[in-house]
């Protein structure tokens, strides 16, 4: 571990620590929840919070092979089909408190943690808002105050710094917001960060003013004349529902829907690397790329790209071939049919990107890699490295060119 990451989270930690021992402005601190129920009914007064029903008892399945699910990590199963309630939450004089990690905190004027809208998390898992590790802070610093409307699109730690978690837990919130009626009344958007260009791009992209934006980094607890929340847009799970994809790609895709690029620019097979990252590295990677090179593959990392490049690249693809990681999420851009290689180690297999693919109709497929030792749980699994068979992916396609004759997205050599 880097010296600097090593000090930044030791220093995370100890703050944490001495934030529930050191009492200062415990005020602040919620005496209670203030419940949700079905159809948006509350256990406040109005004058509290105001509850605006989006997409009540919407059902989110997961539509994956029985292969594929039994594959998967059991220390990350999914679950077959997932309910959620969408609402939107207005709240007059509210407070946001977050921990940049695991706790999103919004609560009433009345002191009271406002459930379905705020976030609560031990250990990766969604808990209940009385478990919300407010309730254990003694700490608190005064908050900073804000005049007029701040409306909340804060996801936990993972919406910082990646790029799936971006796209799949923060950015959908503003269609959840535009479904209320009431997004023209925010004067304040508040995000986790603006650090990477991807987080300022999408927003500028969105129509969203600089001028407007403030993140949790510099206010981690502020209160406004009105706060507005939503739901998390994966609910208390890992689904992706249906309308999340299609708000990203009605969002995107038109940038570049009437650019038609020269036949000497256009990259039909993509396969992206992961060169720049430290963890699921493809260990023979040049090997795989080798046995790429018959069927014309680009090799590319995904970070070295504006949001705006790849959905050039990616809307054009045809075939796109990766190990699981953050750099799939630019499948929302491809066409539908565009066919997806995911490339597994045995000990990290996950949802994410097969539930975002059938759910924007792309064609999913995907291999396995054999790893040399047991792996617990998925800190220990996303930091496998992968050796390819490069056997399969050739063996995929083949297959796809062959397919008894049709026409398909693989030309021949």
């Amino acid at each position: 571990m880097k010296p600097k990451v090593f000090y930044d989270k030791s220093t995370k930690r100890l703050k944490k620590i001495m934030g529930r021992i050191i009492p200062h402005n415990k005020r602040f601190r919620p005496i209670g929840v203030c419940r949700i129920s079905k159809g948006g009914e509350t256990s406040c007064p109005p004058s509290e919070v105001k509850v605006y029903p989006i997409y009540p008892n919407l059902t989110t399945p997961l539509e994956i092979s029985e292969d594929l699910y039994k594959a998967c990590s059991d220390y990350w199963k999914p679950m077959r089909s997932v309910t959620t309630d969408y609402v939107v939450a207005e709240v007059p004089n509210g407070r946001i408190y977050t921990d940049n990690e695991s706790s999103v905190a919004i609560v009433s004027q009345q002191n009271r943690i406002v459930e379905n809208v705020s976030l609560s998390m031990i250990n990766g898992k969604v808990v209940d808002a009385e478990k919300n590790n407010i309730f254990d802070q003694s700490y608190f610093q005064a908050p900073t105050r804000f005049k007029g409307t701040v409306f909340s699109m804060l996801t936990g730690g993972a919406g910082l710094n990646n790029i799936g978690h971006w796209f799949m837990d923060v950015l959908p919130r503003l269609h959840l917001l535009r479904e209320s009626g009431l997004y023209d009344e925010v004067d304040w958007f508040l995000v986790p960060s603006t650090r990477y260009s991807y987080q300022t791009e999408t927003l500028e992209l969105l129509g969203i003013p600089a001028e407007k934006i403030i993140t949790s980094i510099e206010y981690h607890h502020l209160t406004a004349d009105r706060v507005i929340a939503s739901t998390a847009p994966r609910g208390s799970h890992t689904l992706v529902p249906r309308w999340l994809g299609q708000y990203i790609r009605d969002s995107f895709l038109p940038l570049v829907q009437h650019e038609v690029l020269p036949e000497s620019e256009r990259v039909p097979y993509l396969y992206i690397s992961r060169s720049d990252s430290a963890i699921r590295n493809v260990l023979n990677e040049q090997e795989l790329l080798e046995a790429l090179e018959p069927y014309k593959f680009k090799s590319i990392v995904s970070s070295k790209y504006s949001i705006l490049e790849k959905i050039r690249m990616f809307s054009q693809a045809k075939v796109v071939i990766s190990a699981t990681g953050a750099g799939l999420i630019s499948m929302f851009f491809c066409k539908p049919g565009t066919k997806i290689i995911e490339i597994f180690h045995e000990g990290f297999v996950i949802e994410p990107f097969y539930d975002i693919a059938t759910k924007i109709d792309l064609d999913y497929d995907y291999i396995i890699c054999k790893g040399d030792k047991p792996v617990h749980n998925a800190d220990e699994g996303q930091r496998q490295h992968l050796l390819v068979d490069t056997k399969q992916v050739v063996s995929i396609l083949e297959k796809m060119r062959k397919n008894s004759g049709k026409k398909t997205n693989v030309e021949a050599v």
